[in-house]
């Protein structure tokens, strides 16, 4: 049973974040950037391509917040990192730690279910919360409903002028497409897989990155008539 009550700590809050236009990390010690063979099999990391889906490797022995996690790693076609993932067994109480582990950096913007979404910038930009408590109440809510039904994901983003970035941008996705180059974006997944069971992960990229990534790809497109 998936359960818990505490986006609301999460919602647009965020620290400061030095040198985000420079960073380049992902989790840890894992860069956007970093070649495949500096994972090597010795060190725990496996070809898990075919279960992912893309190229990637796998470790299964990721400590985070004295827990275990597999680790994820996929990359580009150049055989370069650019997203990660963590993964393990949900429960209420890593729930509630993982959240406030990304509270220190992250500021929630995002969250959608399976049947409904809220987009946290676009809601207040219409003014749709009359004050704290009533956004507090639909945030948790909103949450309760989701993970009820089995399935929840919540866009975090790390930028230290995100009361700025906010005022500037219409919704969500807009907020994205004008994050800095090396400021993280987080999605945290909560679902319950029929192999698994109730699953906890959280996926970490370099949204500025990656589309400058793909822009140089469509630049360097072949001309070609058709």
């Amino acid at each position: 049973m998936i359960t818990s009550g505490v986006l609301t700590s999460l919602a647009l809050i965020a620290s400061p974040n030095v040198g985000a236009d420079e960073s380049t990390q992902l989790f840890k010690d894992w860069h956007d950037g970093q070649h495949i063979d500096q994972f090597p099999r010795s060190q725990g990391y496996y070809d898990c391509t075919a279960d992912l889906g893309v190229l990637a490797l796998c470790n299964d022995n990721v400590t985070f917040l004295q827990h275990s996690f597999q680790g994820q790693l996929s990359f580009a076609d150049d055989n370069t990192l650019v997203s990660t993932s963590i993964v393990t067994d949900y429960s209420d109480d890593l729930y509630a730690t993982m959240i406030g582990a990304l509270i220190r950096d992250f500021g929630m913007i995002y969250a959608e279910g399976p049947n409904d979404s809220l987009d946290l910038v676009y809601e207040l930009h219409q003014g749709n919360f009359a004050d704290k408590a009533s956004f507090e109440l639909a945030l948790n809510s909103f949450e309760a409903e989701q993970l009820r039904n089995g399935y929840l994901v919540i866009t975090l983003v790390e930028q230290d002028s995100l009361e700025q970035l906010c005022a500037n941008s219409s919704n969500a996705d807009d907020m994205i497409l004008k994050l800095q180059p090396g400021t993280r974006a987080v999605d945290m997944f909560v679902y319950e897989d029929d192999y698994w069971g109730a699953t906890l992960e959280a996926s970490f990229h370099l949204p500025g990155r990656m589309l400058s990534r793909l822009q140089e790809k469509v630049r360097q497109a072949p001309v070609e008539d058709f």
